[in-house]
């Protein structure tokens, strides 16, 4: 990268524990040599005694240090030296720190310069937490949308604050290795190595520096950063847990994820604030906190009403034989995993297969005239089976008590069982994987309308990859599942009750522990790292 400015950019070398840094000077890029770190027992200022590497930079280390003076006291202290060839004062954080203060950024006590080294010590407060990317990794599938509302609008705190000095000061390297989560689940920033106050008259940054996929697009030369710099990186950041660690950047991919992993809200948001030109951006973190709060409020809402009433989940066969009765008996008894208030019923009314399964539970017996009588109503373990509910009953049902209710529609279509279909909280399609029978689904699209083709979810039995790819378009939604052969759908094997949780997560009434279940559901894998 050439240029008038060095451009450094932050790596992260996973086979050592240290981070090293790069840079390009005139097209060339180099590398610093790591901090040479103190020992445990050192003693910096005739004060502070190491007690442990925290962790370590290209041009920095942090230690938890005793205060010898205060016996049982420990602060953070960060040793900080200027790298070579870079116009990069070593006084600036401290300087930028000793004015700030606000509950969300490290509050510094004591500055002391070597100068056999010329190294700079910045001694501050420890807090006690995790690294935003550890912490979000650590908890895979757990990371709800309230939750990650939440950190957003407290990093929009923070940068709030930041942002309202006069001059405002700007970030620069807003990133989840850069942000704590403390004890008490509150993002604390921890590093301020490349802020800078924003100055009206400089057209370009004097040194371009920022993090690779966290970085804003002005960051990398030609304008100056300012505070929609910060949110661009903000909503880097928020892709960045949304995805599972797989994006940063803007792409269709991270949508389709995003939307895969129930944060479907924040889609408009994270694509304004990831806008290349900063004025298409939020003006403002103040702004940004608004919109999260408006979407904060409405996902409560809409957990109040669903806790106030059951859920119901409405699957419908695109074509008879493709396993909607089946599929739907799977999805109940997955779900009695979690509540022990299920209820499964058939809607069709000539469906015989809830009558069969009657006969079979209750033990009835052939009468005189060869006619068998099957309960209307039977239990399967946990779930409750109801056979073809009038109106009364069905309205009747739904305040029953259920926190899940699970409708087989069956695959003939009927105007009716098509408007309960469009009424359900979660719509689900069964359809074939076969390319001949696409457009058996499409025909059900066009009937129901776009508004419920926009939060259907298409589950394909034994699909294949190429099925999958394949049905995304036709029927408007990225939600194609493909699910394996399951001889009983009432007992399912731990990878089907692992995906049919998935599908089910848009409606679940509380969250779930995707461990210590006895079905055994394995959180998702991290893919990224966040450095």
């Amino acid at each position: 990268m050439k240029g008038k400015y060095p451009m450094i950019l932050l790596r992260c070398n996973r086979g050592v524990e240290a981070w090293m840094l790069s840079f390009f000077v005139h097209g060339r890029k180099r590398w610093l040599p790591m901090v040479e770190k103190l020992s445990v027992g050192d003693i910096i200022a005739g004060r502070y005694r190491i007690v442990r590497l925290i962790g370590a930079g290209g041009m920095s280390c942090v230690y938890l240090v005793a205060d010898m003076k205060l016996p049982g006291k420990t602060w953070a202290m960060k040793e900080v030296r200027a790298a070579p060839h870079m116009p990069i004062s070593m006084e600036e954080e401290a300087k930028l720190l000793i004015a700030l203060n606000h509950p969300r950024l490290p509050r510094m006590i004591d500055i002391y310069r070597q100068s056999e080294t010329g190294y700079l010590y910045m001694i501050m407060d420890f807090v006690e937490g995790e690294h935003l990317d550890r912490y979000a990794a650590g908890r895979g599938t757990e990371l709800s949308l309230q939750m990650l509302v939440s950190f957003g609008r407290q990093i929009c705190e923070g940068l709030h604050y930041l942002h309202s000095h006069e001059p405002p000061i700007i970030h620069r390297d807003l990133k989840p290795a850069n942000l704590l989560v403390d004890q008490n689940g509150e993002i604390r920033f921890i590093d301020f190595g490349i802020a800078r106050r924003y100055k009206e008259d400089q057209q370009e940054d004097t040194v371009l520096m920022g993090s690779i996929g966290f970085a804003a697009p002005e960051q990398y030369g030609g304008r100056q950063s300012d505070c929609r710099t910060d949110l661009y990186s903000l909503g880097a950041v928020l892709l960045y847990l949304a995805t599972g660690g797989l994006h940063s950047s803007w792409s269709e991919e991270a949508i389709n994820v995003m939307r895969f992993n129930g944060y479907e809200l924040l889609v408009p948001v994270l694509r304004r604030l990831l806008q290349t030109e900063p004025k298409d951006r939020y003006s403002s973190a103040l702004e940004t906190s608004r919109i999260l709060t408006m979407i904060a409020d409405e996902t409560r809402q809409e957990k109040t009403q669903r806790a106030n009433r059951c859920s119901v989940i409405a699957v419908l066969g695109a074509s008879p034989g493709v396993g909607t009765t089946h599929t739907a008996i799977m999805l109940a008894h997955t779900l009695s995993q979690v509540s022990k208030h299920v209820a499964i019923v058939e809607m069709e009314v000539k469906s015989r297969a809830f009558r069969q399964l009657g006969q079979i539970v209750s033990g009835s017996e052939i009468d005189k005239r060869g006619r068998s009588t099957s309960p209307q109503r039977f239990r399967i373990h946990t779930v409750d089976y109801i056979r073809h509910p009038t109106r009364a009953e069905w309205i009747e049902l739904l305040a029953a008590g259920y926190e899940y209710v699970v409708c087989d529609i069956g695959s003939t279509g009927r105007k009716e069982l098509l408007e309960e279909f469009a009424r359900a909280d979660l719509p689900i399609i069964v359809t074939s994987g076969a390319e001949w029978r696409e457009e058996d689904a499409m025909s059900i699209g066009e009937r129901v309308g776009e508004g419920i083709r926009r939060k259907w979810v298409c589950i394909v039995p034994m699909g294949g990859r190429n099925a999958i790819r394949r049905l995304r378009k036709p029927l408007g939604t990225e939600r194609v599942h493909e699910i394996g052969a399951e001889n009983d759908p009432f007992e399912p094997g731990q990878e089907m009750m692992s995906t049919l949780i998935k599908i089910c997560s848009p409606v679940l009434i509380k969250p779930i522990r995707m461990e210590g279940r006895g079905f055994g559901v394995k959180r998702k894998r991290w893919k990224g790292r966040g450095n």
